[in-house]
């Protein structure tokens, strides 16, 4: 799928109580190095330490030439109090560019490259962070669903 395919749009977003492990990974790591501390969300789930409904999110907080430093969560259905790594944290607020990304998790680069295109057109500026929030798992590429978030500046904000 290409940038032109995706239909950007600017959203007003609330902030969501997740579960999470903070963890700074290598870049291009993601995808072999989130099981870890997701498995360590779903493990106080299990133990009803957290109350969790299942929704996978991962907020890119910051990033630097090697390394992103990444919330690795899992949405919530009540407040609780921290095990271990696990805490509570929320995904970020404000206006926001969001892009709907069908099929395979391998190409949601270019959903971020749609976001980024969308971006310099419309004369909009990035704000920090960006998240994805991941639909159910399904064995066919075809079925998934990934929802891809970029907080955006104030319109007309200085660059």
């Amino acid at each position: 799928m290409s940038a032109a395919h995706y239909d950007v749009l600017e959203v007003i977003v609330a902030a969501r109580p997740v579960a999470g492990v903070r963890a700074q990974v290598p870049r291009g790591r993601v995808g072999q190095e989130f099981g870890r501390y997701l498995d360590q969300v779903y493990a106080a789930g299990r133990a009803g330490a957290v109350k969790l409904d299942g929704q996978n999110i991962f907020v890119y907080r910051a990033a630097d030439a090697d390394k992103l430093t990444v919330d690795f969560c899992v949405g919530i259905t009540a407040p609780f109090d921290a095990v271990g790594a696990v805490v509570p944290l929320e995904t970020p607020s404000g206006t926001a560019a969001m892009v709907t990304h069908h099929g395979d998790y391998g190409r949601l680069g270019d959903a971020n490259a749609a976001i980024t295109a969308w971006c310099r057109a419309n004369n909009r500026r990035q704000a920090g962070p960006s998240w994805e929030v991941y639909g159910h798992w399904d064995a066919d590429p075809a079925k998934l669903r990934t929802d891809v978030y970029y907080l955006l500046a104030p319109s007309g904000a200085p660059a």
